[in-house]
């Protein structure tokens, strides 16, 4: 019975500091990482205040109510931004729970609905919204619609005040679509990214104020190396940024084997979850590919090959990469996907250090983020060494919050 006792009074103190509303943390002998250098500074103090951080030494006032935690052995940094999810179609809850279980505090949502805002209105009422990412929804225009030029804009018009960040685009019925979609996102200070589009050229795309390509799209249909790089120069010359979403592409085309997925960031986690579910639909996905199995795992090896050759040649140029794994495929555990996703931009030569940067400051640039205030994450080992340092993620530190990762992943059904 008292261990029992032990173990509810455990689990209640690693929430207990949102229920307290307490707005000052300190965490005590932890190593900083500057994400923007690479440098590790030596374990020292980092003082919170309201979602800014100092580092310090100094005795803090032990009359303020604040949250302490013993950081020695421990790295600090900011917060994941996870930079390519899709809305789930069920147990939305779960899905964002384990993206900050994961260590990430901010995701774009490239695929949405109306449920979406509604989810996380609803979640921002309620005691719920501490323990999830806070979330950029998109508005999608898929191509198939037949959207007028007045139309267009006054569904541009209204996006924010409907709940809508930004704009992704995954098709157009033609040009004149898309330069409405273009003209009216302006004049409304609304961004827009999304696919490669089919009826629309890639010199137009590049040069029309589009925030980021996901998949490197138009860039793998380069035809020739002089194409391509005539492209990459559009890109660094109107500063597009690069969601390549390899991890994706590994697991909708099953390129990796089975007797590989125990290796993946968050297995243990997300099988216990998602384990029947995923069996089902990788057997289903397997006997439906039959005799094209072969052909669809070398589709892939061959697309991803290319991709990185693309990517060393983006690095060279400069041009910013974000990450984010695209995770809706059996075996892509939502938010510990992204580590398989800088795992694999890693063959193209990105050092430790740029791949932090992918998933943290160069996801602040892409949302002009200049804000002091930030998330944090608490490691048990330094990500510098080895990336995937990142799943061992003690805490996630959200402006006046501290939440046990432990205690949170108990919590999710």
């Amino acid at each position: 019975m008292k261990k029992l006792l032990w173990v509810v009074l455990l689990f209640c103190s690693a929430y207990a500091f949102a229920q307290k509303n307490r707005n000052q943390i300190l965490i005590t002998n932890t190593s900083f990482i500057d994400v923007k250098t690479g440098r590790v500074y030596a374990p020292s103090n980092v003082y919170i205040k309201n979602g800014v951080a100092q580092i310090t030494n100094k005795k803090i006032n032990n009359n303020i109510p604040l949250q302490q935690i013993i950081g020695t052995g421990t790295f600090f940094m900011p917060a994941l931004q996870d930079m390519h999810v899709h809305f789930p179609k069920q147990n939305a809850e779960r899905f964002f729970k384990l993206q900050s279980a994961a260590g990430i505090a901010n995701c774009r949502i490239m695929k949405s609905n109306d449920n979406t805002v509604a989810f996380f209105k609803n979640a921002a009422i309620s005691n719920t919204a501490v323990y999830l990412p806070i979330a950029k929804i998109s508005y999608n225009f898929f191509g198939n619609e037949t959207y007028s030029i007045d139309s267009i804009a006054n569904v541009i018009k209204t996006l924010t005040k409907n709940g809508y960040h930004f704009i992704k685009i995954f098709g157009v019925k033609n040009e004149a679509q898309f330069d409405a979609i273009m003209v009216s996102a302006k004049a409304n200070n609304i961004m827009v990214c999304g696919h490669a589009i089919s009826n629309v050229s890639a010199k137009k795309v590049l040069a029309s104020g589009y925030r980021s390509i996901e998949h490197v799209g138009y860039f793998d249909k380069a035809k020739t190396p002089q194409a391509l790089d005539s492209l990459l120069a559009l890109a660094v010359q109107n500063n597009v940024f690069v969601c390549p979403t390899l991890d994706w592409v590994t697991m909708a085309y099953q390129a990796a084997n089975k007797d590989s997925f125990a290796y993946r960031g968050g297995y243990e986690i997300g099988n216990k979850l998602y384990g029947a579910e995923w069996d089902t639909t990788y057997a289903n996905n397997t006997k439906q590919l039959g005799e094209q199995a072969k052909q669809y795992k070398d589709f892939a090896k061959n697309d991803i090959a290319k991709k990185i050759e693309i990517l060393k040649k983006m690095r060279a140029k400069g041009i910013k990469i974000i990450a984010g794994s695209d995770a809706e495929e059996p075996y892509q555990t939502p938010g510990y996907s992204l580590i398989d996703e800088l795992k694999l931009i890693q063959k193209a030569g990105y050092t430790n250090a740029e791949l932090l940067q992918m998933a943290t400051t160069n996801a602040d640039l892409f949302w002009q983020n200049t804000s002091p205030k930030s998330d944090f994450i608490l490691l048990n080992k330094n990500p510098l060494l080895d990336i995937g340092n990142l799943l061992i993620v003690q805490y996630i530190i959200k402006s006046n919050y501290a939440i046990s990762t432990k205690a949170l992943l108990q919590d999710i059904k």
